[in-house]
């Protein structure tokens, strides 16, 4: 994120914290779907990654759509943090590098359906964060920190 202000440092600060997330993405007929994930994020901001199986439904709707959206909350759920963007399936050698850098591979959740340690057997979720959204719920607050593909307005001058 190309962005350093109070409102980007706060968004960054509690996407630092949290371990998980949820992730949502929608089939080819629009219909939404959710789901918790363990994440890891850089710290500008501009990637997430997340593990799962490959025949999971939000890897086949992410094929499909790539587009997706992750919500961060506080432990308070008095804010929460959006981040969206272009999200592609990684496999095989190419998600070698991701798979490495994941923390807590051995108490994840999809380590249920596979046990093993070939990161052959999963898929790896990257999202590209296009765009950072803060949200106060509870003061009927959201504000966009970033967004990639909005046009820049133009103050005209009298």
């Amino acid at each position: 994120m190309k962005i350093d202000n109070e409102l980007a440092r706060e968004a960054q600060q509690l996407v630092m914290k949290c371990k998980n997330a949820v992730l949502a993405t929608a089939d080819d007929q629009g219909h939404p779907h959710s789901a918790w994930m363990t994440t890891q994020v850089t710290g500008d901001l501009e990637e997430i990654v997340s593990i799962t199986a490959p025949t999971s439904q939000k890897v086949a709707e992410l094929r499909r759509n790539p587009q997706a959206e992750w919500m961060f909350a506080s432990a308070s759920l008095e804010t929460l943090v959006y981040l969206s963007g272009y999200t592609r399936v990684v496999e095989g050698e190419a998600a070698k590098r991701y798979w490495d850098q994941m923390p807590g591979k051995a108490q994840a959740y999809y380590r249920k359906y596979c046990q093993t340690e070939d990161y052959h057997k999963f898929a790896v979720i990257r999202t590209e964060v296009s765009k950072v959204v803060l949200c106060k719920p509870y003061a009927y607050k959201k504000t966009v920190v970033f967004d990639k593909h909005a046009r820049p307005t133009v103050k005209l001058q009298d």
